[in-house]
């Protein structure tokens, strides 16, 4: 990285540093609190200007050299903040309120307009419940600031400790809101709002050092209207395709071992693509706005040494694609150019932001329809002379085989299954080993406790980056913390099948939210004149983030249970990231999951966004890519349901077993399921003996109600299972009940398929044998 670049990264991540100080009690504006905090650690006169001058009118008093950095940072600050903000915190205190505390970015998503915020007490890795009533007091400002002290104290402003104050700074100001300015929302975090300001300001820096132009005063504060027209920045974007038929291909044996590590391979794959891209650029992670599910944006300075880059570092990772998975998998990229304005979305009746996503979404999709030039495909198809090959037996690729049968990936997925679970720290260099994932670039992934990643780091010149997993590590080089949702139950899916309550089936869940592509383009949108009042750069990262943390790390949390209330699962997570996820376990705990995992969503999101669900039931020997399939014709069966989606689709397609979720949980389970346990739970052996088959029987009149007999035969029965006339009142009180209710529900459609699935559901919880009706 270039150190003006450097230096403007620092000084963007800190410039509101003071906030917390002045939050906690010091005085002053948060200015210069941040500049008195700053000064005690660091000595570069210019990242401390960038904290002291980051407003305007104190930028313009200061009377900077040309070439000052606080130009970029009072620009990128205006940009991430998406307003010319002329007061600040301390200067007119009737405008502020110290104690207001971080609202959910979901409050205003989709048209809502909720006022929960967030506990700022947040237990690392377990989701925080927004709610009415927050204040956040003084005393929590006074131990973020002595926590964010002590961090800051192994920070050095070179280059290899960007990535680690990035880390940092997430740990301790993302539960905090940027601004506490009445009259905004305060639905950014401090976290967000200053590393979208980092990466606006690299991208300046970068932008106008390639242009040979250092007046920044007169660029960026005289002629900053000018400046805020030209396209300066490249928005970018990448999707991996191919990511279903990847996972899936595997067979029964080994199964789940292997698809935890080909879902962990093409997301650590995908981190990997895009450190290779920012570096290759010049820039850190501050200018990744999101990744997940294969899928990531990234703001860049368009320079021709840029998209020079890009193309160069995409035609190298397609090129490895191809070569070790031919045509399996493809990742496709396309970036827009944009100004300031449009990040801005300015002016916003023409809602130029959300044109940009449109037109970048465009050329990806037109990317994808032309993957490969002439040259590429005739290499492709021209016939090599190959050493004798046999096929694998987990993935069916033909390739050279091991002793097991297996293909080198194949072979690899199950030999790193373990590491992957039992290891947090991922080591990236050039040395080879058994023990390593291959990567693009002539590079390799290996694990490492953090014992043995320190040591490598002290001794090994080889490796060039490192990643964590789920925990905040600090120290040189431990600075890209991935979230990972890695909850697992069992590695073996006949102990998760043995796990099962009343029949041994395994289950399998796909589920995603629902419209996330339309809410990320204008979910922001509001009714009304100010339409565009919500829609900023910001908030697309700080939302694009909410997700990710939910999915690849609330999820674990969310599964494993308090302990109390909520036992541990017998579930294992495949896949979790993005927007969606990819479970299998015991089928009765897998639908409590699904259930959970729901519940806990809509809480978080306040009910803005919804998940739509399909889930299957299969022996423990059915191929898991054909239950994938059917899993996921049951999903885009839920998405396609009474127009509105958020749904569950249970068991097998266009067998009507499809609910909204509040009518599954209310009237399928809380209504139907209830009734039956009721009635059937209190019997005795013999008399469950009877009611067993009374129950099978009743359930074959309901499946052929369109017969009119059939109503005569199922009231017959109903009459037969009336208790004597020696039996207890309450045993016949619960009959009355119980066939009233059976009755009314045989009579309506839509009862009907419920109480048909509530007694699939009542079988399955009690019989022993392994067959399925």
């Amino acid at each position: 990285m270039k150190r003006r670049t450097v230096l403007v990264t620092f000084g963007a991540l800190l410039h509101d540093i003071g906030k917390i100080a002045y939050r906690a009690g010091e005085p002053g504006t948060h200015s210069s609190s941040g500049y008195r905090l700053l000064r005690e650690l660091f000595q570069q006169q210019e990242v401390l200007d960038c904290v002291r001058y980051h407003h305007e009118s104190a930028l313009r008093a200061a009377k900077l050299a040309p070439d000052a950095l606080a130009y970029a940072v009072n620009l990128a600050d205006n940009i991430s903040a998406a307003a010319d903000r002329r007061e600040e915190e301390g200067e007119q205190e009737g405008g502020f309120d110290r104690t207001l505390p971080l609202e959910s970015i979901f409050n205003h998503l989709n048209g809502r307009n909720n006022t929960l915020a967030l506990p700022p007490n947040q237990t690392e890795g377990v989701m925080p419940e927004p709610q009415e009533g927050i204040h956040l007091e003084q005393s929590e400002y006074i131990r973020l600031l002595r926590e964010l002290r002590e961090g800051l104290k192994g920070i050095v402003l070179e280059p290899q400790y960007l990535n680690s104050l990035l880390a940092l700074l997430e740990g301790w100001t993302s539960s905090v809101p940027s601004s506490t300015a009445r009259a905004e929302r305060t639905d950014i975090s401090l976290y967000d709002h200053v590393k979208v300001a980092a990466a606006v300001g690299a991208c300046i820096s970068e932008y106008l050092e390639d242009g040979g132009r250092l007046d920044w005063k007169r660029e960026l504060l005289d002629h900053q209207r000018e400046f805020c027209k030209e396209e300066a920045f490249l928005l970018f974007s990448a999707d991996l395709s191919g990511i279903q038929s990847f996972l899936y291909t595997v067979t029964t044996e080994q199964a789940l071992r292997s698809l935890r590590s080909r879902s962990f391979y093409l997301e650590l794959l995908m981190e990997h693509v895009i450190d290779l891209l920012l570096e290759g650029c010049g820039l850190c992670r501050t200018n990744l706005l999101y990744s997940g599910g294969g899928h990531c944006y990234l703001l860049l300075p368009n320079t021709e040494n840029v998209r020079q880059t890009l193309e160069s570092c995409m035609n190298q990772v397609r090129d490895y694609l191809r070569t070790e998975f031919g045509t399996q998998l493809y990742l496709a990229a396309a970036w827009a150019p944009c100004s300031a304005d449009t990040l801005v979305n300015r002016p916003a009746q023409e809602a130029p932001y959300q044109a940009l996503y449109r037109r970048l979404s465009l050329r990806l999709a037109e990317q994808k329809l032309h993957r490969y030039t002439a040259a590429e495909l005739r290499a492709m198809n021209r016939p090599e002379e190959a050493p004798a090959a046999r096929e694998c037996k987990v993935c069916g690729r033909s390739d050279r085989v091991d002793d097991e049968g297996r293909c080198p990936w194949c072979s690899r997925f199950v030999r790193m299954s373990r590491p992957i679970q039992e290891k947090d720290v991922y080591l990236v260099s050039h040395r080879e080993s058994a023990d390593a994932l291959p990567l693009p670039g002539g590079l390799y992934l290996s694990f490492a406790d953090e014992k043995e990643a320190r040591e490598a780091l002290r001794t090994d010149p080889e490796i060039l980056r490192v990643y964590t997993k789920n925990r905040l590590h600090t120290g040189l080089s431990y600075a890209t913390r991935l979230h990972v949702g890695d909850y697992h139950a069992s590695n073996l899916m006949e102990e998760l099948a043995d796990q099962a309550q009343g029949i041994r089936r395994l289950a399998v869940c796909r589920a995603d939210v629902d419209n996330l592509g339309a809410t990320f383009v204008s979910g922001f949108e509001q009714e009304g004149p100010q339409r565009n009042r919500y829609v900023t750069l910001s908030r697309t990262a700080a939302l694009s983030r909410a997700l990710s943390i939910f999915f690849r790390s609330y999820i674990n949390n969310i599964l494993a249970g308090d302990g109390k209330v909520n036992r541990a699962l017998p579930v294992s997570i495949v896949y979790s990231g993005g927007d969606d996820v990819f479970l299998v376990g015991a089928w009765d705990g897998l639908l409590e999951g699904a259930l959970r995992i729901r519940d806990a969503f809509s809480r978080f999101t306040g009910n803005a966004l919804s998940l739509s669900a399909g889930l299957t039931l299969h022996t423990r020997t059915y191929p898991i890519r054909q239950a994938a399939l059917e899993t996921e014709e049951l999903e885009q069966e839920a998405k396609s349901f009474d127009g509105r989606k958020d749904a569950i689709s249970l068991f097998a397609a266009r067998q009507g077993f499809v609910y909204h979720w509040t009518d599954f949980t209310s009237l399928v389970l809380g209504e139907k399921l209830s009734c039956l346990r009721t009635f059937f739970d209190g019997q005795s052996d013999e008399e469950w003996g009877r009611g067993k088959a009374f129950l099978y029987h009743l359930l074959a009149l309901i499946r052929n109600c369109e017969q009119p007999i059939n109503l005569a035969r199922f009231a017959y029965l109903l009459a037969r299972m009336e208790p004597g006339e020696r039996s207890l009142p309450a045993h016949q009180a619960a009959y009355r009940d119980f066939s009233k209710r059976m009755y009314q529900w045989y009579r309506r459609p839509e009862e009907r398929q419920q109480l048909i699935t509530a007694i699939y559901l009542y079988v399955y919880q009690t019989r022993k044998q392994e067959e399925i009706l």
